[in-house]
């Protein structure tokens, strides 16, 4: 039985992609633990305490963002583990501190995306050659290591996220019509939906450029809506506000703002596309989860979008910066209407689970454990 030490900046503090990965992770390792794979604890930067639905509440130490204090108990706690886990690049100098204190522990990276695929420098940068295994959440990111820090394939185990346990799976891949009557979508209209934080300082989810895009295909089709869901600053709002009204489109995009999470899979069944164009994205578990919803699905083809898509397998790549692509797969969904083709996304969602449920996606972190 190996015992395994996952430290992680926050999993229950905050909200985004890394922090549902760390949920994940958290609920995973207290799983095999259960199944006597492994024997575990988990240490947070910032978080105070756990969910017990994911991780026991007595093996979860948080330092709530008592830096000084995170890093020295991490280093003095590693002593007792074989299997020491860095949740992000961010903790580096933890990493390399108990690699140089105690070269005989293992060391594993978890690399999300944007976190590594420019230039590294110092502690970040020592952190990827004395790492025993990195486990990435996409193969773009792999590749991005091999080709920009130059990191042995085989030290890159391609690990990517997964459906949230917790998240209802519904078998009713049917329209929700009263959200829609809630928002004022006809039922005749045609609604793309995107599910994202709208900040000022992340400029590369694409919902900008589908607004661009959609003033071409509203000159030729006056019933289609665009609705999009999550928290924003009050700077990036009124850039979007501003973009909404020089194209023309009031009364075809709303923002939402922030959703409570037990309508998250109705707000994804409302719609009739998800879209999210990204650029930057390390992997995208907002898709996954539109099309285990039923939802088709529009990515970026330059980012991690591209592996929680299949390869568009399961969902059509644009390039993100292309207006005129991105208008043309719009009119092309518009065309096709593949929503009230249901057979169709139920493979798609047949895929998808095979591929990123949490059942496989325990089963690979078993695999990682064992072969340290």
């Amino acid at each position: 039985m190996k015992k395994v030490l996952f430290l992680n900046l926050t999993a229950f503090s905050q909200t985004g992609g890394i922090e549902k990965f760390n949920k994940c992770f958290l609920k995973a390792l207290s799983e095999l633990d259960a199944k006597g794979v492994s024997t575990s604890n988990s240490v947070s930067a910032y978080d105070t305490n756990c969910s017990v639905d994911y991780y026991p509440i007595e093996k979860y130490q948080g330092y709530a963002m008592n830096k000084a204090k995170f890093v020295i108990n991490s280093i003095i706690k590693a002593r007792n583990y074989d299997i020491i886990v860095l949740g992000h690049i961010n903790m580096a100098i933890v990493g390399t501190a108990i690699k140089k204190l105690m070269p005989q522990k293992k060391l594993i990276l978890i690399t999300h995306g944007i976190d590594v695929w420019g230039e590294l420098t110092g502690a970040k940068k020592k952190i990827l050659g004395i790492a025993d295994k990195i486990l990435s959440v996409s193969s773009f990111t792999k590749k991005k290591l091999m080709d920009v820090h130059h990191v042995n394939e085989e030290k890159v185990d391609v690990f990517p996220n997964t459906i949230d346990p917790y998240f209802p799976q519904p078998n009713d891949l049917s329209i929700r019509k009263d959200l829609r009557e809630r928002y004022n979508v006809k039922d005749d209209e045609f609604l793309l939906y995107t599910l994202t934080r709208l900040s000022s300082k992340e400029q590369y989810k694409g919902y900008d450029r589908v607004i661009e895009a959609l003033a071409e295909v509203v000159n030729g089709n006056k019933k289609v809506k665009y609705i999009i869901a999550g928290k924003y600053d009050e700077q990036e709002k009124q850039k979007v506000d501003q973009l909404i009204t020089k194209n023309n489109l009031d009364g075809h995009v709303q923002l939402l703002g922030f959703i409570d999470e037990e309508e998250l899979v109705g707000h994804y069944q409302m719609a009739d596309l998800y879209i999210m164009p990204s650029k930057n994205e390390g992997f995208g578990i907002v898709f996954i989860e539109a099309l285990v919803c039923g939802l088709p699905v529009i990515g970026g083809n330059c980012d991690g979008s591209t592996d929680a898509l299949l390869n568009g397998e399961t969902g059509t790549l644009v390039s993100p910066e292309n207006i005129n692509e991105i208008a043309e797969a719009i009119q092309h969904h518009i065309k096709l209407h593949v929503r009230k083709d249901t057979q169709q996304l139920k493979i798609n969602k047949e895929k998808t689970l095979s591929n990123f449920s949490f059942d496989r996606y325990k089963e690979r972190l078993e695999g990682v454990i064992v072969s340290c």
